[in-house]
């Protein structure tokens, strides 16, 4: 899904330019203010944008504000006006049409709304915004709208900071209420996200940009061992990672490769003259190139310390790749794995695994004390004996 810009308008674009016109009260008595803007004018069409203020002529006190959109085609014999694209919006009767469709724009070009399908409430929320209103808005709502109706007024309170503090004050007077609205908003999105991941995972021939795209939007899915998805992805002059995400423990940052299930193949091979197991060509392939990764590092230590505060040293890495296998490949890569220098690997299934666990977490602090039947496991690969083809 292509993201909008964040600015009002693409680089490339000339400026937005507003057009005050001065208002003569004696020919238009009830003109307050107008201001226009051309949208855009192309070789065969005009839109413009004309604002403007009414006010009571005999009071001068404010009465209605009013927006037309306009549209123009230019024809051979002249422009003429193109009433069928064109709009007219008004405050008039109390009904403010012109916020309403600031506040849609401002909602959906900033990513705001869900892409589930659901109707969703946008609450207005200004720098002196009542928590306890709010609140009480939230408690009167129906029961199947309250967890999307708290979700806005917490999504308004991300860019509103006087609301945001009186909620943080709320919350610091009843921790376990906040805590378990938190807990209802994400279990929804939590157990969509695992029943994504579980489909891709079992799905032939997905691709690693697929698996890249849930877990950006789901770092959660990677456990709490880790604090935070740094943005940065790009420390060498021609390498960049899938992901680079902060420890919890100790602050260092770790870096994660996600490759693909490889549709379920081995991830070891059997070396029968030496009954041993060695690893295959994707996971060794895999492991050369972090590996190749972290020694660049290391070689521009002295460089990142000094201008982004991070040790290099102290870099990890881990590598998403494969799934479980039987007995013997597994064991085969807990060997290989404890043999490695900064690098783990783990398999799909065991990232599932770590993800189901965050789920249930959520589970059992929304149900409380009530038992919750946990996410069906895959079963391993029957253990026959035989070495699995790569």
């Amino acid at each position: 899904m292509t993201t909008p810009p964040n600015s009002s308008q693409s680089p490339s674009e000339p400026p937005l330019v507003i057009q005050s016109t001065a208002i003569d009260r004696t020919d238009n008595p009830d003109l307050d203010l107008v201001r226009s803007a051309t949208l855009r004018d192309s070789k065969r069409v005009r839109k413009e944008a004309v604002y403007v203020r009414v006010t009571d002529r005999h009071t001068g006190e404010y009465h209605h504000e009013a927006l037309t959109l306009t549209t123009t085609r230019k024809l051979k014999a002249g422009d003429t006006a193109d009433p069928k694209h064109s709009i007219g919006l008004t405050t008039e009767e109390g009904d403010d049409e012109i916020q309403k469709l600031v506040d849609f724009i401002q909602v959906v070009r900033t990513g705001a709304v869900p892409a589930a399908s659901a109707k969703y409430v946008v609450l207005p929320a200004h720098a002196g915004a009542n928590a306890e209103q709010l609140a009480n808005l939230v408690q009167s709502a129906s029961a199947a709208g309250k967890a999307g109706l708290l979700a806005d007024v917490l999504a308004k309170a991300i860019g509103d900071r006087a609301l945001f503090d009186a909620i943080l004050t709320r919350a610091a007077r009843d921790p376990d209420l906040f805590a378990h609205a938190a807990a209802a908003l994400n279990l929804a999105a939590y157990r969509q996200a695992v029943t994504d991941l579980e489909t891709l995972v079992a799905t032939s021939g997905a691709k690693e940009h697929q698996f890249q795209q849930i877990l950006t939007k789901n770092p959660w899915m990677f456990g709490s061992e880790y604090s935070e998805l740094l943005d940065r992805r790009k420390w060498t002059r021609d390498e960049q990672q899938d992901f680079v995400v902060r420890r919890t423990t100790d602050g260092y940052i770790e870096l994660i490769e996600i490759k693909t299930p490889l549709d379920g193949a081995a991830l070891f091979q059997f070396d029968r003259s030496h009954d041993s197991y060695y690893a295959g060509a994707e996971l060794s392939k895999v492991v050369g190139q972090v590996e190749k990764y972290l020694e660049l590092l290391d070689a521009d230590r002295h460089r990142i310390q000094a201008s982004d505060h991070e040790d290099t040293n102290k870099i990890r890495a881990k590598v998403v790749i494969g799934r479980d296998g039987n007995a013997k490949q597994n064991e085969a890569l807990r060997r290989f794995v404890g043999h490695l220098h900064r690098i783990e690997v783990i398999t799909f299934d065991q990232l599932l695994r770590i993800a189901r666990r965050v789920l249930g977490y959520l589970e059992h602090a929304v149900a409380g004390d009530r038992a919750i039947a946990p996410l069906p496991t895959p079963a391993p690969l029957p253990d026959d004996g035989d070495p699995i083809p790569f």
